[in-house]
């Protein structure tokens, strides 16, 4: 079944962005919307005086690195699942000869 566009419409720091999107990856946008704002706010109350786009910018690096740094750490787990995994195949090959 095919994935129907949906249009929706993201405020992030009070600035609406209309998008269409896959209606199976709504919620996730919505989420990175939310993400986004709880991110400048906080950028917002710890460098009062900043320029809007220097805070949005420096949201957008954190998340990134948060993105980054867990996308890693997600590869080395499964590899090293894997590795186990073949471990014991290749142990339990070895005990029936």
């Amino acid at each position: 079944m095919e994935d129907r566009i949906v249009a929706i419409n993201l405020v992030i720091d009070g600035v609406s962005y209309p998008m269409n999107v896959p209606q199976s990856q709504e919620t996730i946008y919505r989420q990175a919307a939310r993400m986004m704002n709880e991110k400048l706010i906080k950028y917002k109350q710890h460098f009062t005086g900043e320029e809007e786009t220097r805070l949005i910018t420096m949201a957008a690096i954190n998340i990134a690195y948060d993105l980054m740094t867990k996308a890693d750490s997600i590869s080395s787990s499964n590899v090293i699942e894997k590795l186990s995994e073949l471990s014991h195949i290749v142990d339990d090959a070895l005990s029936i000869e």
